[in-house]
C-alpha cells in the first residue's frame, strides 16, 4: 500500500463515519434523583414520581450491667441494635398520603422484625403503630415504663390538628392483656371488641401537656361471668425554663395493666379487676447544646387479684448524654429498683448501668 492509498482510504472512513454514527441509538437522558424540600431534610423525589422517599434510623451500641440473681444470669453483656425506617409522602386532593416502615434487629433477640407499618391520609390512619393513649416519656434511657400506652398496636385512629397547638387522637386498636396466661387456664377469652384509646394534647413554647385514656373489654374466659370494662387514664406536663427541662406524669389503670409496662401482675380473674397507679417525675438540664444531665424517679403499686401478690415499686435514675460530633451520642445511665411485696421472696432491690453509643441517619 502507498502513500495515495491510506490517505484515499481514511478520507472515505471520515465521510462515512457521520452517516454510520447516525445510525447508533441515543441514549435516554438520565432522570435523576431529585431533592424533595416540601416536608424537610432528607427527603428525595422518586424518579417518575410525584412521592417523596426519606430512609433514616440508627445503629445503636450499648454495654449493660445487671445485678446477677442467679448463677446462669449475665451479669454483662454488650448487644447492638439496628433499626431502619422509610417514609414515603405525596400530596393528594384529600390531604398528604404518608407510609411509614419501621425495622429493627437486636443481637440479643432473634432474627429481624418489622416494629411499625402504618399508612394515613389527612388525619385518618391504619396499621401498627403506638397506641393512641400514649403520654410524654419521661426519664430517659430508663424509667420509660411508667408512661401510659407506650406500645405497638394495630389500631385505625384520625389525628386531629385543633390548631394553636393541640391536637385531638383517637383510635380503635388491638387490645393489650396483661397476664393472660398467668393462671391456668387463661384468664380472658379471645377478643371480640377493639380497644377504644385517645388523647390531646397540647404543645407550645412552655412545653406540653396530654391527657390520654384507653377503655377495653375484659372478655372472661367462664362464659357464666359477665364480661367487665377495663380502662387507663394518665395525665402528663413537660415545662421548659431555659436550660432545664421538668416533667411529670401519672399513671391509673383498672383492668388495663398492660398499657403500664412496668407492672407484672394480671388484668383480671373471675369477675374481679386489679388496679394500678403510679407516679413519676425527671429534671433535665442542658449543660451545653451538645451535652445534658438528668435525675428521674418513679413509684408506682399493684393490687391485683390474680397469682400475683400485691406490691410496690420505687425507681431512680441517673442519666449523662455527649454529642460530640453531629449525629453521633455517647450516653450513660443507672438505676435502682426497690419491689415491696406482700410474700418476701418476691421482693426485689437492684442496681442497673449502661453505656450506649448510636449514631442516627
Amino acid at each position: 500500500m502507498n502513500i495515495k492509498s491510506l490517505i484515499l482510504g481514511s478520507a472515505a472512513a471520515l465521510v462515512a463515519a457521520p452517516a454510520m454514527a447516525a445510525d447508533l441509538p441515543v441514549a435516554e437522558p438520565v432522570d435523576y434523583v431529585k431533592v424533595c424540600d416540601a416536608y424537610g431534610a432528607g427527603y428525595h423525589f422518586i424518579p417518575g414520581t410525584d412521592t417523596c422517599l426519606k430512609i433514616g434510623g440508627y445503629v445503636r451500641a450499648e454495654a449493660q450491667f445487671t445485678e446477677r440473681f442467679a448463677r446462669a444470669d449475665n451479669k454483662f453483656e454488650i448487644w447492638s441494635r439496628g433499626l431502619v425506617t422509610v417514609t414515603a409522602k405525596e400530596e393528594t386532593e384529600l390531604g398528604t398520603l404518608v407510609s411509614f416502615i419501621e425495622i429493627q434487629g437486636d443481637t440479643d433477640a432473634s432474627g429481624i422484625e418489622m416494629t411499625k407499618a402504618w399508612l394515613s391520609l389527612g388525619g385518618m390512619y391504619a396499621g401498627y403503630i403506638t397506641s393512641a393513649s400514649v403520654v410524654d416519656h419521661v426519664g430517659g434511657m430508663y424509667l420509660g415504663d411508667f408512661d401510659l400506652g407506650d406500645q405497638t398496636v394495630g389500631a385505625i385512629g384520625y389525628n386531629a390538628d385543633l390548631g394553636n397547638g393541640v391536637s385531638a387522637h383517637i383510635a380503635i386498636e388491638n387490645e393489650i392483656v396483661e397476664g393472660a396466661s398467668a393462671v391456668v387456664g387463661g384468664i380472658e377469652a379471645g377478643q371480640s371488641m377493639p380497644a377504644v384509646a385517645a388523647r390531646i394534647k397540647v404543645d407550645q413554647a412552655w412545653g406540653s401537656a396530654s391527657l390520654g385514656a384507653v377503655v377495653r373489654q375484659v372478655n372472661y374466659n367462664n362464659a357464666a361471668t359477665d364480661s367487665d370494662l377495663g380502662f387507663a387514664v394518665a395525665a402528663g406536663i413537660t415545662g421548659k425554663f431555659d436550660a432545664l427541662t421538668a416533667a411529670l406524669n401519672a399513671v391509673y389503670s383498672e383492668g388495663a395493666l398492660g398499657y403500664t409496662a412496668w407492672v407484672g401482675g394480671e388484668d383480671a380473674l373471675a369477675g374481679s379487676l386489679s388496679d394500678v397507679w403510679s407516679i413519676s417525675g425527671m429534671l433535665k438540664y442542658a449543660f451545653a447544646d451538645n451535652a445534658y444531665g438528668l435525675v428521674a424517679a418513679g413509684y408506682g403499686e399493684y393490687d391485683g387479684v390474680g397469682a400475683t401478690p400485691d406490691y410496690d415499686e420505687w425507681q431512680i435514675t441517673a442519666e449523662v448524654g455527649y454529642t460530640p460530633v453531629k449525629n453521633f451520642t455517647v450516653k450513660a445511665a443507672v438505676l435502682y429498683k426497690d419491689r415491696d411485696s406482700v410474700v418476701a421472696a418476691n421482693d426485689l432491690e437492684s442496681w442497673e448501668g449502661k453505656i450506649r453509643l448510636q449514631r442516627d441517619f
